[in-house]
């Protein structure tokens, strides 16, 4: 199993956002917090593990533990959507399947005001992202 992005919570997400002045600071900040994201193993960069929807490739894995909680991996060929699921994986890993269900992570885009700046290819492919997540996470609960 390869190195994991550590767990953030929203409240220390906004945080980490309220630090900036302007938004050049902030992509700045998506684009180093994607870059510090281990690389995803070139066999996980498949179409199986490709998240539909997004105009760049974003490749997602997810693993389960023994204790039930869920972590992700994922990659992108796009510097500022790395970012982005980078920062989507620091607030999802670490939660369980009702943890994840019960995120309003569009709470959390608003109050750090993500959808404003970000294209509205790149906030569709955010959704088919945070869908898949919530999808599985459902699947789990059912099964």
């Amino acid at each position: 199993m390869s190195k994991r992005v550590e767990s953030i919570t929203a409240d220390e997400l906004i945080e980490e956002f309220e630090l900036f002045d302007d938004w050049e600071e902030r992509y700045r900040y998506i684009i180093e917090t994607g870059n510090s994201m281990p690389p995803l193993e070139i066999e996980y960069q498949s179409e199986q593990h490709r998240v539909q929807g997004c105009l760049s490739s974003v490749w997602l894995v997810i693993e389960q533990t023994a204790n039930g909680n869920y972590y992700y991996r994922g990659d992108s060929d796009s510097q500022l959507v790395k970012g982005l699921v980078c920062i989507v994986i620091m607030l999802y890993s670490d939660k369980s399947a009702e943890e994840i269900l019960q995120l309003d992570i569009n709470h959390v885009f608003e109050a750090i005001d993500l959808r404003q700046h970000i294209s509205r290819s790149r906030s569709n492919g955010l959704n088919s992202m945070i869908g898949r997540i919530k999808s599985l996470a459902l699947e789990t609960l059912h099964s």
